[in-house]
């Protein structure tokens, strides 16, 4: 059984440079366009590379994407759980730079409707509210079961305008960034407090201030370092992987929430959110706060 079951859509982003489009006809040739893994696949990277041993249950076809995200997965060390799907089931032209990011993508959800029962796991995190509404009936069963449950937002407004009307606990773990808080609650500073009734620890993420939150009734706050940022994609990811490493390795709240916020620090010096490139892994690790 795997420490950590990361479940959700893998999507394939098409890293965009920002650039005027060419006129109709014509080709317009950039230095580089990237090609990585976005998505549930983020997480799982970094928290494989953190030591847990993770399985990632996501929709996989036979397109070409699909081909290259089981050669990733096992590449990583990463046990891939597929669910029977469309080819090429997750795209996203990512249009980012250390500003913003901007997304065009597609996505068979329909996929995760299909499934009855998640593979077991103490902890299972699923980084997206889309992905945990059409999980919901899974989800429910493996926390019946004794699983604990983490989701963070993604930028769905629909799905975040719900999240303080939930009529009872469904998750262990909530995680939002600031602008998904304020759309959840209208008030970021008191979104621990108004969406304790969906999850039993909520905690904001803040960029270059850092995060805060209550973990396991434990009010906490911690700070950033600064960093030259690359690309914000996947910071998000890697704070909730680094986060559930550390709760599951026994850290205290705010320790927890530091290494979460060092983890997203390193990932912010890259190009996109999957870490697969052997020098910042080993950088990432040099950072780990128990005994590796």
């Amino acid at each position: 059984m795997s420490e950590l079951l990361v479940a959700g859509m893998c999507y394939l982003d098409v890293l965009v440079p920002r650039t005027a489009p060419p006129p109709p006809g014509e080709e317009l040739f950039v230095d580089a366009i990237r090609l990585s893994f976005g998505g549930a696949a983020n997480s799982a990277s970094v928290a494989a590379a953190l030591g847990l041993q993770v399985t990632l249950c996501a929709p996989v076809g036979c397109g070409i994407a699909d081909l290259a995200l089981r050669a990733l997965a096992e590449r990583l060390g990463i046990a891939l759980d597929a669910l029977p799907s469309s080819d090429d089931p997750a795209i996203s032209l990512v249009f980012a730079d250390a500003r913003e990011r901007t997304f065009v993508s597609a996505a068979d959800f329909s996929a995760l409707e299909r499934l009855q029962h998640l593979p077991e796991a103490p902890w299972i995190h699923v980084p997206g509210l889309e992905e945990a509404s059409r999980l919901a009936g899974p989800l429910a069963r493996a926390r019946a079961a004794g699983s604990r449950v983490a989701v963070s937002g993604s930028w769905q407004p629909g799905r975040l305008a719900q999240l303080a009307r939930q009529p009872e606990v469904l998750w262990d773990l909530l995680v939002l960034n600031e602008k998904e808080a304020e759309a959840a609650c209208g008030d970021v500073a008191q979104a621990p407090r108004m969406l304790a009734a969906c999850a039993r620890s909520v905690v904001v993420t803040l960029g270059a201030a850092g995060a805060f939150g209550v973990v396991d009734g434990a009010p906490v706050r911690v700070g950033a370092q600064a960093v030259e940022v690359l690309d914000p994609t996947g910071a998000g990811d890697a704070f909730c992987a680094a986060l559930l490493a550390a709760l599951m390795r026994g850290l205290a709240p705010a320790a927890a929430l530091r290494f979460g916020v060092c983890a997203a620090s390193h990932l912010l010096q890259q190009a996109g959110g999957l870490l697969q490139d052997p020098l910042r892994i080993a950088a990432l690790r040099k950072e780990i706060p128990w005994k590796y």
